[in-house]
Parts: structure tokens; sequence; C-alpha cells
């Protein structure tokens, strides 16, 4: 054994030596795509990859040590952990104090911060799956008339970011809501309440159920109708082809579906705070939220985060990027429903007697009424004036809104500028990135690709804390009225628009890469055969051929900058830089103004919906960056 060692070792010097002559020689004959390679490499490297590895060193490294005292302090603590919490003194409140009325409390589990926030990740996942699954089969399996306007309908929650649908709920079914002080109060006597863990869920699985919606719905869609009718011709019932067949067909979009609401759910930082910022002592123990004030607190009153919050994201960062490998392998496996290329028929789709459809449109009218809560809440609050009951109409939400010295208008603003220029270095980076990773072959192609698309599953306050991390210890350059420096202590906007590019990185280089797929390579080598270098290829060929692709692309990464929350919290720590969500997740009482902004970006995120679905024709890839 130890004299094949030397014979080992030659042989992977020799196999090493072998690839970095490739590498070479690749670059040799194509510099222009190497140069592409190393920029956004090294772009990825400093500023996602480096803050990461900050944060993970963090957590098992302090001094030279692992922590032990600091992971004891974590678990010992009630407030992180405390599984024995008597359930029937908090799950279900009544209060009597007001003689007006009687308050219903259904507040939900408080087990600390770390369960609070696996039961809000699992709770929403479980109830979005539920929802999801059984909307998918009965769109894809079913008959029914003005099929086409309900799948509109169903794609609306996407309109509403998850913390602006918190300030609808709030607006509709909140403590002083409309629909407790305006029918629940005076026609019952009561008020219903949803709080804590019951509320943040309720509100993250109706936003959520629709992306598991789209996933299943994709799957059933392209699965191939002749394994069904194959099942039903040896005699199956069709419960037993819906279990034998049809679901496990189908189970790669419920994977990959589940594992990305489980992700987005636990990483969420924006509906927590908007309860929090509205009283909710519950919604303020889970990690996102506790990480947010623990570093305001910790900056203001020391300079420097303490070791927990390491440990905390690191727990967060190792979750999701389980969870984001596990949903590539899924979404890989979708190719196993397909026998043939193409589709070997149109699938048996049920044709339901009047008393089915009666149950399955009450199904919807249900399942759509409680989605548009949210929307119909903000839009009422966005134009009444708060506290004045019965409601009195009014504009002054949206003049203060666009009130550049006194209201609201310098945060828009601020989102602009931010939003706009990071979408401009998206659009660079990843049509460039987009073009490498589709048409070029290259050693590394593969991990290539997972660096610029798993930013997805990289929760916000995590790359925030890195970022802190790393750079909270450098100085500044003077420059007119901005300070050159990556440190957000002391300037914010700059690691703020690298963070917004880094983060909606995926959503504008799948588009391109789905350009690309779908832009034959034939054109370029004809271009090459009549002698255009390969920047005047791509400049005069590629581009204006996947131009749809990008203008979408760079419409779904400016929205998604634009409601960004998480690290926009964790970044900005002076009104100067604050920006639409920074306002938004310090309620004050403000839900007029709050609710107004709300209805801004719920605009903005339609439009660019409705365009890239126009653009696109893939609402699942377009939505998700998958």
């Amino acid at each position: 054994m130890e004299s094949n060692s030397p014979d080992l070792l030659e042989t992977k010097s020799s196999n090493l030596r072998e690839k970095l002559i490739s590498i070479r020689r690749e670059m040799r004959d194509d510099p222009i795509s190497w140069s592409i390679i190393i920029f956004i490499t090294a772009f990825f490297g400093l500023f996602m990859i480096v803050p990461l590895l900050q944060v993970m060193f963090g957590a098992f490294f302090s001094n030279g040590n692992f922590p032990f005292s600091t992971y004891q302090e974590i678990f010992q603590r009630q407030y992180f952990f405390d599984p024995s919490r008597n359930a029937d003194t908090y799950f279900i409140r009544i209060d009597s104090s007001d003689p007006n009325f009687t308050a219903y409390l259904l507040k939900g589990p408080d087990y600390g911060v770390f369960l609070n926030t696996i039961f809000m990740g699992v709770a929403s996942t479980i109830l979005s799956l539920v929802i999801g699954i059984f909307t998918a089969f009965l769109m894809a399996r079913v008959e029914l008339p003005g099929k086409t306007l309900l799948g509109g309908f169903l794609l609306i929650p996407l309109v509403l970011p998850p913390f602006v649908s918190g300030i609808g709920y709030m607006a509709l079914l909140g403590y002083n809501g409309l629909v407790n002080t305006e029918i629940l109060e005076p026609l019952f006597g009561i008020r219903i309440v949803l709080q804590g863990m019951f509320a943040i869920v309720f509100v993250q699985s109706a936003h959520y159920f629709t992306l598991i919606y789209l996933n299943v719905y994709s799957s059933l869609m392209n699965a191939d109708p002749s394994l069904e009718e194959a099942a039903e011709n040896m005699g199956a019932t069709r419960f037993q082809v819906v279990k034998n067949v049809t679901l496990p067909l189908a189970l790669p979009g419920i994977a990959s579906g589940s594992i990305l609401v489980l992700i987005l759910s636990m990483e969420d930082l924006g509906t927590p705070a908007i309860f929090a910022g509205f009283g909710d002592l519950t919604a303020r123990k889970t990690i996102t939220y506790y990480i947010l004030s623990t570093v305001r607190q910790s900056l203001s009153e020391t300079g420097r985060l303490p070791a927990e919050l390491s440990i905390l994201s690191a727990f967060l960062l190792i979750l999701s990027i389980i969870g984001f490998f596990m949903i590539r392998r899924y979404t890989e496996k979708r190719q196993y429903s397909m026998i043939s290329k193409g589709r070997a028929g149109t699938f048996r789709t049920a044709n339901p007697n009047i008393l089915y459809l009666i149950a399955i449109y009450s199904y919807f009218i249900i399942l759509l009424t409680l989605s548009l809560i949210p929307h119909i809440g903000i839009f009422i609050a966005s134009l009444t004036e708060p506290g004045i009951l019965p409601l009195k109409w009014s504009t002054s939400n949206y003049q203060e809104l666009f009130d550049l010295e006194n209201g609201f208008g310098s945060y828009i603003k601020n989102t602009m500028i931010f939003s706009l220029i990071s979408t401009g270095v998206i659009v660079i980076l990843a049509t460039m990135a987009g073009y490498v990773a589709n048409r070029k072959q290259f050693t590394g192609r593969s991990a290539f690709d997972t660096m610029i698309t798993i930013p997805l599953a990289i929760p916000g306050v995590v790359l925030g804390i890195g970022f802190i991390l790393l750079f909270g210890g450098t100085d500044a350059i003077p420059f007119g009225n901005i300070q050159l420096t990556f440190n957000p202590l002391i300037y914010a906007p700059i690691i703020l628009i690298i963070s917004y590019t880094i983060r909606k990185f995926p959503f504008t280089v799948r588009a391109v890469y789905a350009g690309l797929q779908q832009t034959d390579a034939v054109l370029e080598e004809a271009a090459h055969n009549l002698g255009a270098s390969k920047g005047r290829t791509i400049y005069n060929v590629i581009i204006p051929l996947i131009v749809l692709n990008i203008v979408a692309g760079a419409l779904i990464a400016l929205v998604y900058n634009m409601s960004e929350v998480s690290t926009t919290l964790i970044l900005v720590n002076t009104q100067t830089h604050g920006t639409v969500t920074w306002a938004m997740a310090d309620a004050n009482g403000k839900i007029g103004a709050l609710a107004a902004m709300g209805m801004f970006l719920m605009f903005l995120q339609a439009l660019s919906l409705f365009i890239t679905n126009v653009l696109l024709k893939n609402r699942a890839e377009a939505i998700t960056g998958i």
C-alpha cells in the first residue's frame, strides 16, 4: 500500500498538470470567454464566497477554538429553545377586558427562537403543499369552464411581496382591522385575531402556495399521458392511477416546490418584522428578526457583532444550501416523466357534474378570497385615513408617499436609484455569464453554473452579516458626497447595490440562459465563417436575438430589487440611505402610508410579471429563477 503511494501521488499530479494545460489551451483559444469567466468568478468570490466563509469561520472558530460555550449558551437560554411550554396558555387566549366585545386571540406556538423558526417554515410548507397540490390537480386534470381566467387569478398572490401582505392583513384582519371593527364586533360582539406564528404562517402560505402550484402544474402538464392510459388499460381505478402514476410523476415538482417554500419561509425577515412592528412579541422570536434586532443593538452599543450571530446565520445558510442542491437534484429528475420527445397524446380530463362543479368553484372562491385579503387590505388602507370610522376616503397617503421632504418620497428615490444601478450591473454581468454558461464547454463549467445560481438560496441576513464581518473594519475615501468604501457602517449604498446584484443575479441569468437555449448556435458559426470576431458576434448577433429575454430578466431583477428586505434591513443603519422596504419595516402605526407604498410595489410587480410572461412564455422559471 505504501509502495503505491508515490505512484498515486504522481498520477494525481499528472492529472492536475493535464487540467492546467487544458485550461491554458482553452484560455489561449478563447480569451474573451475566459476573461468573462475569471471576472465574474472574482466578483462572486469577493462579494459572496468570502463573506459566507467569514460567517462559517465565525460559527466554528473563536480565538482558534470551537466556541462550545456560545453554543451551550444558545441552547440553554429559554428565549432560544423552550420546548416545555404549556400550549394551553398561548394557543388560544380569550380577552374580555373591553366591555364592548370579546377577543379570541389565536397566537400559535412559542417555543423560542429556534423552534419558532422551524415551525414557521414547516407549517407554511405543509399548508402551501396541501393547497398547491390540490389546486394543481384540479387545474391540470379537471375540465373547468373559464380555466384560463382562473389560472390568471391564481397568480395574483405573487404580485404582492409577503411582507407587504402582512400590512394588508393587519389592515383587514388585525386586532383593529376592518373585518373585526366593522363586521364581527357590531354583529356578533367578538373579534377573532390571528397573531404570532398563526398569523405569519397564514400570510406566508397565502403567498407561497402559488410557487408549489406552478411547479406541480408544470410537472403534470409535462408528463406523458400514455403512462396514465396504460395504467387504466390494465384495470387501474382513477384513484389508483392518481396514487401510483400521476402523483409519482409530479413528485419532482412537489419536492422542488416544497423545498423552495421551506427555504423562503424560514429566511423570511420582512413578514416577522411587519408583525413585530405592530407589537407582536412572538413575531420577534424568529432567527431572522433576532439577527436584525441584535445587529442594530450591538452596533449601536459596542460597534461589533456577538459570536452568536455567526452561529445563527450559519444554521440558516447550511439549511438553505442543502435545500438548494436538493431542488437542483429534483428538477433534473423531471425528465423521467417523459417517454418520448413531445407528448404522446392528450390527457384525459375529468368532466364533473354540476354538483362537483359547485364544490370545486366554492373551493376556488374561498381560496382566492383568502389569498386576496392582503391585497384588499392594503388597497382600502391606502385610500382611507387610519383610525377614522366610518371610513373616510382620502388620497393623503399617496401625497405623503411622493413627498420628498416630509414624506416617504426620499425612500422611493433611494429605492429607484439603488435598484436601477444594480439592475444595470446585473444585465451586463448576467448576459455575459449566461452566454459562457450556455455556449462554452470549459473546465469547471458545472461549478460556475452553481456559483451564479446559488445566490437564490442564500438568506439575505446571512450575506448582510458576512459583509459586516468582512468589511466592517475598513476605512472610506471621501469623494464629494459619496464615501468610497464597502463598509456599510460608514456608507451603505455601495455594498447594498452589490448585495442586490448578487442576490437577484439568478433571475436574469436564467432568463438569458433560456433565450440562448432557443437560439441555434449555427447563427454564430455563420458569423464566424464570415470573419466576425467573437465580441462582434455577441454584440451584433446574439444580443439582438435574446433581447426580449434580457429585458424580461431585467424587469424581474428590478422589481425584486425594489422589494428586497433582508440585506437592506441589515446593511442600512441611517434614514438617509433608507429604502421603501426599510421604511415599511418600521411601522410606527403609519399603516396608511405603508399601504400606499405596498400598492406602489404591487403595481410594479404585477406589471413586471405580466410583461415577463408575455416575453418569456414561461411563468415558473420567470418567478422562481430555477
